[in-house]
């Protein structure tokens, strides 16, 4: 176990630890997110549609960020495509649409609901489950 010569020089390896910590707790997000928006599609073939697989590009985290005794990462699914087929929705409106089951002024997505809930409670236990990993 290594020792310290001050507190200073413990909270510096402890926040170095800590950095190492969330970026694999942010990797692990994204590979999350991916799973279950990938689950969607298990959710049954439409047959009034052709799948794009957008949904499936938008999971995205941050860099992870350190400010003072901070650190930190985002995860979230990018908002910023959009769709040109029926009436060209947002990304915004075809996620909710597709974690949600219905939006309104668009007709169903057949798939798997729900997926951004189950990611959100998945990426929370990984990152706790992570943390107490390092330390």
């Amino acid at each position: 176990m290594p020792q310290y010569r001050s507190l200073n020089a413990l909270e510096k390896a402890l926040q170095n630890r800590l950095q190492k910590a969330m970026n694999v707790a942010a990797e692990k997000a994204l590979a999350d997110m991916y799973e279950q928006t990938g689950d969607f599609y298990t959710g049954g073939e439409p047959i009034m549609y052709e799948r794009t697989g957008a949904l499936g590009d938008t999971p995205k985290t941050t860099a992870v960020q350190s400010s003072g005794n901070n650190v930190s990462f985002k995860a979230y699914l990018d908002t910023a495509g959009g769709y040109s087929t029926g009436k060209n929705p947002s990304m915004l409106e075809v996620l909710k649409l597709t974690n949600d089951g219905s939006y309104p002024g668009l007709r169903s997505a057949k798939g798997k609901t729900g997926y951004w809930d189950r990611a959100k409670e998945q990426i929370i236990k990984d990152t706790e489950d992570t943390i107490k990993s390092f330390f």
